[in-house]
């Protein structure tokens, strides 16, 4: 059982005898054999009755089993025996609290679990006695009521309690007939219930009673319709019955089973219910038979039950055995065999109703005003089912006679493409349920003629491989042709496409230009029907192309000379039309200050007298600019120097190095470049003129000869002028790392130490830097 919030429920001074606004029970005032021989039986078909033993919970000497009074309430049996697993007080209504009960030493049943294959039972109520039936079949009445049937909630689904009537002849083996009718699946919450929206589908739903309301005559949240038990037997027989309800897992949310006084008795086999796959059809008659069980009749009595448990004798003849059905319900027939043995069988006759469908139309439009086009018919077949699934359109034929008699050689084999041949023509539709019922209906054809005008929609694409058309843009121009805008439209490729219905297009159409201009059509629809079908032509207009090279103009420093200021397109062709946010109408205008200035730029095309326009819209933003104020950082080493140019201005700049017409690039760091003279140029993008600056990166001779012939005498800087503000000493060592001398920037060494010539060798030298940088090298003296 499922484990909910639940209400603590506390009786007091409780009587033997409980009276409720609905049903009333007693739990002492008849003994277990009177409840079962005078109150369930109550026949004179069933002999040598005698209860064999009872389970009960133990609730201070009340008990979970006994009597049941309809008590003049709406229940469908007015008296009987009831059996739960709580406390037999808190049976009767109204439904306003939970039965949930619990009682000490109240345990399973081995016989129920191993019946049902289930386990963990508890709680369980138990009525067993032996009797002998004099024919060939028994049977009897019974409601399930639970507290887990809870409408809307899944957990109907997962959790029921359990009940079994078990019979068996005498050292015979046990049989459950608590099942639902024409199966074997045991009657529990979870196997006979409506559809639980979000849980689970429905099962068996046409043995579910109802959810029960706060004023139910019972407290229990739902209960099954009434059932029938049956089971063959051989007459004069002994048989043992047991009947049992338990809890499952835990003693909570509780169960009962209400056994209808009188109804155990000797069966008449009427046959299995009608309901369902087995319902009759409209019209069909089915003849009922009391089965033969060996015994002579002394009458037939053939009822009507009603919905509310009331019955209308139909028949009452001593020979009628057999009874014609020809409307749904619930029927009864008692064969009285005298000395109060009266046998009794029900069965469920369901219809297939189509009663309720209806006739149908279908509309189109017409080209051409002869009351003739294309009709899809299966789009009539929604509403001819009124969308029941379990409905469907065999076929369509073209007179009721063949739709009537099936005449499948007959049947419009193109329905989806079906073209009448005459006005208003009528075709038939044969309609099926699953147990093979049918009935025919009309489909009245008709069609509307409308002469519209086509429409053009036109794309602005730049891309002539993939033109793009969002096909709903093109309702408002077919309102504007038609005077109208109640409509919906569907795009089709073809006129008998659109007539038919099939085929519609995507919301965006992607079109090579190659295919352009193209034809489609819309049909369009209102509550009334089809409007008609418009042709839409898809055209594209090339939008103005930007030159992405263009160079905006921008003022330089202070200059307050007018600026020309072009729209910034690629071609200017006779057929674009300008707009400027200065008011302007020409290509290019005239500015004296900076600011944003804005240009629609229009490519106009006149299409079947209809002008056509497609606008690009360019935005410049002019601000003042000027020449960069330049420096410069150097790092890395001989050979391998790297430059950061540093620029600062209102201009957006771009730098070269040693070549004045560039290339330019926008990345101001320059890398592996050699020592010496280079010259720096930094250039405004806005025209505002280019600035340069020369620079000297520290260089060194590589070798030097002492020999005083005037070549090379002296080892020194290159270009030592230039480079003296940077270099604050040099220091010059031999191969071993011994200090020879130090010089000054523009100094020069001689190639002697202490007034001796220093021997043809390599020798290193270290530079330091103002900054504090340190520059290494190597030279070669030469003798």
């Amino acid at each position: 059982m499922n484990l909910k919030n639940y209400f603590t429920i506390i009786l007091c001074c409780l009587p033997a005898f409980v009276f409720a606004q609905n049903i009333s029970v007693d739990f002492n005032f008849y003994t277990p054999q009177e409840l079962v021989e005078n109150i369930l039986i109550n026949s004179g078909c069933i002999g040598d009755v005698t209860v064999t033993n009872t389970v009960s919970g133990d609730f201070n000497n009340e008990k979970s089993f006994g009597y049941f009074s309809g008590n003049g309430s709406n229940f469908p049996f007015q008296e009987g025996i009831v059996m739960s697993t709580g406390r037999l007080s808190n049976v009767p209504g109204p439904n306003n609290s939970l039965s949930d009960d619990d009682a000490p030493g109240w345990g399973s049943d081995p016989d129920l679990e191993d019946i049902l294959g289930e386990s963990n039972t508890t709680n369980a109520t138990v009525i067993e006695f032996d009797f002998t039936p004099n024919a060939n079949s028994i049977q009897f009445r019974y409601i399930f009521a639970s507290e887990e049937y809870q409408e809307g909630d899944q957990n109907t689904c997962v959790y029921s309690d359990l009940f079994g009537f078990l019979i068996k002849p005498l050292g015979g083996e046990y049989e459950n007939i608590a099942v639902v009718p024409d199966t074997n699946i045991p009657v529990k919450v979870t196997t006979v219930h409506p559809e639980i929206p979000g849980g689970c589908a429905a099962e068996n739903e046409a043995y579910f009673g109802s959810f029960n309301g706060t004023d139910h005559p019972i407290n229990f949240n739902g209960q099954t319709k009434a059932l029938t038990a049956q089971a063959d037997v051989v007459p004069n027989t002994t048989y043992h019955i047991k009947l049992i309800v338990a809890d499952e897992q835990n003693y909570r949310y509780d169960s009962a089973v209400f056994l209808e006084g009188s109804s155990f008795n000797i069966g008449a086999n009427l046959g299995p219910n009608l309901v369902g796959q087995d319902a009759l059809c409209q019209g069909e008659t089915y003849q009922l038979n009391v089965g033969d069980n060996g015994l002579t009749p002394q009458n037939y009595t053939w009822i009507l039950v009603e919905e509310n448990g009331s019955e209308q004798v139909l028949v009452e003849n001593p020979t009628q055995d057999n009874y014609t059905v020809n409307s749904p319900g619930t029927y009864k027939v008692e064969v009285d065999y005298g000395n109060n043995c009266i046998a009794t069988d029900f069965v469920v006759i369901e219809y297939v109703d189509l009663s309720y469908l209806s006739n149908e139309s279908l509309s189109v439009c017409d080209a051409n005003n002869d009351g003739l086009s294309v009709f899809n018919l299966n789009q009539s077949i929604g509403n001819l089912v009124d969308n029941q699934q379990n409905l469907t359109v065999s076929n369509f034929f073209l007179s009721a006679e063949d739709a009537e008699n099936n005449v499948v050689a007959n049947a419009i084999s193109n329905p989806q493409s079906f073209e009448n041949t005459e006005p208003n023509q009528i075709i038939y539709a044969r309609i099926e349920s699953q147990t093979g019922c049918f009935r025919a209906l009309e489909i009245q054809l008709s069609t509307n003629f409308s002469n519209y005008n086509p429409v053009y929609l036109v794309s602005c694409s730049t891309d002539p491989t993939n033109v793009a058309f969002i096909l709903e843009d093109a309702n408002a121009l077919i309102a504007e042709e038609i005077g109208t805008n109640a409509f919906s439209a569907v795009f089709y490729a073809t006129a008998e496409e659109a007539a038919s219905q099939e085929n519609p297009l995507p919301e965006t159409l992607n079109l090579p230009e190659t295919e352009l201009p193209q034809s489609i059509f819309a049909r369009l629809q209102n509550s009334s029907g089809c409007l008609g079908t418009i042709e839409v032509i898809l055209q594209n207009i090339e939008p103005p192309k930007l030159d992405n090279n263009y160079q905006v103009p921008q003022f330089c420093g202070s200059e307050t000379n007018n600026l020309t200021l072009e729209a910034g397109v690629i071609e200017n062709l006779s057929s674009y039309s300008y707009e400027w946010n200065t008011g302007e109408t020409t290509p290019s205008i005239s500015i004296d200050s900076t600011g944003v200035y804005e240009v629609a730029i229009t490519n106009t095309k006149i299409i079947n007298g209809n002008t056509y326009t497609c606008t690009l819209n360019n935005s410049f933003q002019i601000e003042g600019s000027g020449a960069a104020t330049i420096d410069y950082t150097v790092s890395g080493n001989f050979d391998n120097y790297t430059i950061e140019i540093l620029a600062e201005g209102l201009g957006d700049y771009v730098f070269a190095l040693d070549n004045e017409n560039g290339p330019f690039q926008s990345e101001n760091i320059f890398s592996n470049l050699k020592g010496g003279e280079h010259t720096i140029y930094v250039k405004d993008l806005n025209g505002c003129g280019t600035v340069l600056k020369k620079i000297y990166l520290l260089d060194y001779m590589q070798f030097f000869t002492p020999n005083f012939d005037g070549y090379n005498d002296y080892w020194q800087l290159k270009n030592p002028n230039n480079v003296q503000t940077d270099v604050r000493n040099i220091y010059i060592f031999d191969r071993y790392g011994k200090l020879l001398t130090s010089i000054s920037a523009n100094g020069k060494w001689d190639g002697t130490y202490h007034g001796k010539n220093m021997p043809s060798n390599d020798y290193w030298f270290k530079i330091v830097l103002k900054s504090g940088q340190e520059l290494k090298g190597h030279f070669t003296l030469k003798r």
